[in-house]
């Protein structure tokens, strides 16, 4: 056995610890940090009352986006903190008619928020970023043996055998230089 084959050996097995070791660690620290950013994102927004300035779409239209959730889009006005007045489209219950009032989820600012995430999303959103994680790691440490350690293993082999040849074929063809 040559050389760079126990050495390409004890690369993979280090490589393997490498990966057992930091694959879990990464998904689950990058998962951790996810689930505490979304959380603290949404902290502060609360609900707040606000009037249609129009008149929201039947939910008819809702066929269009191949799911009927009975709620339309339509322009809603509503006071921030600072008591100004803001207006923006939201989602709002189908067919509500201009004037009626609905609730509308805001930040501390007053700004207009979608419905926060329940805690089983933003778990599901965590996990999925730490898997998505793990696996980049993996990626990264496999296929960073197999091109950089592996090419740089088979070009010294290479070399090695391109040496040994200059020695052994003006024996076998009986060519002397």
């Amino acid at each position: 056995m040559r050389r760079s084959d126990v050495a390409e050996g004890w690369i993979g097995v280090a490589t393997a610890v490498l990966v057992a070791g930091l694959a879990p660690l990464t998904g689950a620290v990058l998962a951790g940090n996810v689930d505490a950013q979304l959380l603290s994102q949404q902290q502060g927004w609360h609900r707040t009352s606000a009037v249609l300035t129009q008149d929201a779409a039947s939910a008819a239209t809702a066929v269009t986006t191949g799911q009927d959730t009975g709620k339309a889009q339509a322009t809603v006005r509503w006071t921030a903190p600072d008591h100004s007045v803001r207006t923006a489209p939201a989602q709002v219950t189908a067919g509500a008619k201009a004037g009626s009032t609905t609730l509308i989820w805001t930040d501390p600012s007053g700004r207009l928020r979608h419905q926060p995430m329940t805690p089983h999303q933003t778990g599901v959103l965590s996990d999925l970023a730490g898997a998505c994680a793990a696996g980049g790691v993996c990626v990264l440490l496999l296929g960073g043996r197999r091109i950089i350690v592996r090419g740089a293993l088979d070009r010294w082999r290479a070399r090695a055998w391109e040496r040994a040849w200059a020695e052994v074929e003006p024996r076998w063809t009986h060519r002397h230089a």
